[in-house]
């Protein structure tokens, strides 16, 4: 992979060149996934997505409409979708859409282990920033179709 990168001679017409950060982002989800064990690298991810929720104070807002238009708007900045809240009797529901399901540059296809974690980490950091308990857990139920499915509850 290096190899070829090194020796790789870009067409004007190359859009991945122009990337840079998709590619780092690619080669370090590839570095972590090949020296860690599948539970490290989700751990590690995780904590990468509650960073990424650290960059937005969320505890000033109480109402679904403004959390979802704040968490949006840092979404939308990234490049990253968009996301809806369904609340259930036992659960809220996050319908993300519009995630990046390839990175330029991704050979070995690790965005797809890297994004769930991610948003897993993000959401959980801020429902539990506006009083999630400890037994209330985030997890990623799908990603098919442009659309990531996240339910937080018990």
């Amino acid at each position: 992979m290096i190899r070829e990168a090194v020796e790789y001679q870009p067409a004007e017409t190359d859009q991945w060149t122009m990337d840079g950060l998709s590619l780092l982002t690619a080669m370090i989800g590839s570095e972590v996934f090949g020296t860690a064990t599948r539970g490290q690298a989700d751990a590690f991810f995780g904590a990468v997505g509650r960073r990424i929720a650290s960059l937005l104070q969320v505890t000033d807002i109480s109402d679904g409409d403004a959390l979802m238009a704040r968490i949006n708007r840092l979404w939308r900045t990234l490049g990253w979708g968009e996301a809806q809240l369904r609340m259930t009797d036992d659960a809220i529901m996050i319908q993300h859409v519009g995630l990046p399901e390839t990175l330029q540059g991704d050979v070995d296809g690790r965005w797809a282990d890297m994004a769930p974690p991610l948003l897993r980490g993000a959401y959980d950091a801020w429902f539990r920033a506006l009083g999630g308990g400890v037994d209330l857990h985030t997890s990623v139920l799908q990603w098919r179709d442009g659309i990531m499915e996240i339910r937080h509850g018990r």
